[in-house]
């Protein structure tokens, strides 16, 4: 939502090996439930536009939670149909 689909986020893959430990370091921003996430609006444009509706970050998370790891991707529900 943030970066107007301008930066894709990776596929999470690992190597792992019989001999050593994996190490797995998780950092997450998680703002108040009630700040409103929108796209910056430096990734908007004339040439860009707005990709995703904006959204309350508490709701995002809860229908996130919802929905499970077989669910379809929660930000696919923000798209707007251009």
């Amino acid at each position: 939502v943030m970066t107007n689909g301008v930066y894709k986020s990776a596929v999470h893959r690992a190597i792992v090996n019989s001999r050593q430990a994996r190490l797995s370091v998780a950092t997450f921003y998680d703002p108040s439930k009630q700040k409103r996430i929108s796209a910056a609006p430096m990734l908007v444009s004339e040439s860009s536009p707005i990709r995703y509706r904006d959204v309350l970050y508490g709701d995002y998370v809860s229908a996130w939670y919802g929905k499970g790891p077989d669910g379809k991707r929660n930000i696919d529900a923000l798209r707007i149909n251009q």
